[in-house]
Protein backbone atom coordinates (compact mmCIF):
# COMPACT_ATOMS: atom_id res chain seq x y z
CA UNK A 1 0.00 0.00 0.00
CA UNK A 2 1.20 3.51 -0.89
CA UNK A 3 1.48 6.15 1.85
CA UNK A 4 -0.61 9.13 0.72
CA UNK A 5 0.13 11.26 3.78
CA UNK A 6 2.72 13.45 2.06
CA UNK A 7 0.49 13.98 -0.98
CA UNK A 8 -2.49 14.89 1.20
CA UNK A 9 -0.36 17.30 3.24
CA UNK A 10 0.93 18.93 0.04
CA UNK A 11 -2.62 19.33 -1.28
CA UNK A 12 -3.75 20.86 2.02
CA UNK A 13 -0.79 23.28 1.98
CA UNK A 14 -1.56 24.26 -1.61
CA UNK A 15 -5.24 24.82 -0.82
CA UNK A 16 -4.30 26.90 2.22
CA UNK A 17 -1.97 29.05 0.14
CA UNK A 18 -4.62 29.62 -2.53
CA UNK A 19 -7.25 30.38 0.11
CA UNK A 20 -5.16 32.93 1.98
CA UNK A 21 -3.49 34.43 -1.06
CA UNK A 22 -6.38 34.80 -3.46
CA UNK A 23 -9.80 33.79 -2.23
CA UNK A 24 -9.87 35.66 1.10
CA UNK A 25 -8.64 38.99 -0.38
CA UNK A 26 -11.09 38.61 -3.26
CA UNK A 27 -13.97 37.98 -0.83
CA UNK A 28 -12.93 40.92 1.34
CA UNK A 29 -12.87 43.21 -1.70
CA UNK A 30 -16.28 41.92 -2.76
CA UNK A 31 -17.79 42.47 0.71
CA UNK A 32 -16.23 45.93 1.03
CA UNK A 33 -17.61 46.90 -2.37
CA UNK A 34 -21.08 45.76 -1.36
CA UNK A 35 -20.84 47.72 1.90
CA UNK A 36 -19.78 50.89 0.11
CA UNK A 37 -16.21 50.83 1.40
CA UNK A 38 -13.30 51.71 -0.82
CA UNK A 39 -9.89 50.10 -0.96
CA UNK A 40 -6.68 51.85 0.09
CA UNK A 41 -5.72 52.27 -3.55
CA UNK A 42 -9.08 53.80 -4.39
CA UNK A 43 -8.78 56.13 -1.37
CA UNK A 44 -5.31 57.24 -2.49
CA UNK A 45 -6.56 57.89 -6.03
CA UNK A 46 -9.53 59.85 -4.69
CA UNK A 47 -7.21 61.94 -2.51
CA UNK A 48 -4.97 62.68 -5.50
CA UNK A 49 -7.97 63.60 -7.66
CA UNK A 50 -9.39 65.89 -4.96
CA UNK A 51 -6.04 67.59 -4.34
CA UNK A 52 -5.53 68.18 -8.06
CA UNK A 53 -9.07 69.53 -8.55
CA UNK A 54 -8.78 71.82 -5.50
CA UNK A 55 -5.48 73.25 -6.78
CA UNK A 56 -7.01 73.80 -10.21
CA UNK A 57 -10.03 75.54 -8.66
CA UNK A 58 -7.70 77.80 -6.67
CA UNK A 59 -6.07 78.85 -9.94
CA UNK A 60 -9.31 79.31 -11.88
CA UNK A 61 -11.41 81.26 -9.38
CA UNK A 62 -10.72 84.17 -7.03
CA UNK A 63 -10.90 83.95 -3.25
CA UNK A 64 -14.51 85.21 -3.05
CA UNK A 65 -15.88 82.44 -5.27
CA UNK A 66 -15.87 79.57 -2.77
CA UNK A 67 -19.11 78.02 -4.03
CA UNK A 68 -17.88 78.08 -7.62
CA UNK A 69 -14.64 76.42 -6.53
CA UNK A 70 -16.50 73.66 -4.72
CA UNK A 71 -18.90 73.12 -7.61
CA UNK A 72 -15.93 72.90 -9.98
CA UNK A 73 -14.22 70.28 -7.79
CA UNK A 74 -17.42 68.23 -7.51
CA UNK A 75 -17.92 68.38 -11.30
CA UNK A 76 -14.35 67.25 -11.94
CA UNK A 77 -14.72 64.34 -9.54
CA UNK A 78 -18.03 63.27 -11.04
CA UNK A 79 -16.56 63.52 -14.54
CA UNK A 80 -13.78 61.20 -13.39
CA UNK A 81 -16.34 58.67 -12.18
CA UNK A 82 -16.27 59.23 -8.41
CA UNK A 83 -19.73 58.53 -7.06
CA UNK A 84 -19.15 58.55 -3.33
CA UNK A 85 -21.56 60.05 -0.81
CA UNK A 86 -21.37 63.84 -0.60
CA UNK A 87 -20.18 63.93 3.02
CA UNK A 88 -17.08 61.84 2.19
CA UNK A 89 -16.27 64.04 -0.80
CA UNK A 90 -16.90 67.19 1.25
CA UNK A 91 -14.51 65.95 3.93
CA UNK A 92 -11.84 65.16 1.32
CA UNK A 93 -12.26 68.61 -0.26
CA UNK A 94 -12.02 70.38 3.09
CA UNK A 95 -8.91 68.40 3.99
CA UNK A 96 -7.30 69.29 0.64
CA UNK A 97 -8.15 72.99 1.07
CA UNK A 98 -6.76 72.95 4.61
CA UNK A 99 -3.55 71.30 3.44
CA UNK A 100 -3.23 73.73 0.54
CA UNK A 101 -3.64 76.75 2.83
CA UNK A 102 -1.10 75.36 5.30
CA UNK A 103 1.41 74.72 2.51
CA UNK A 104 1.35 78.44 1.68
CA UNK A 105 1.41 79.66 5.30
Amino acid sequence: MVDLTQIILAVIALLSAVLTGFIIPWLKKKVDAENGKITETQAALLKLAVNTAVKAAEQLFNSTEGQKKKAYVLDVLKDQGYHIDDSAIDAAIEAAVYALKNDFA
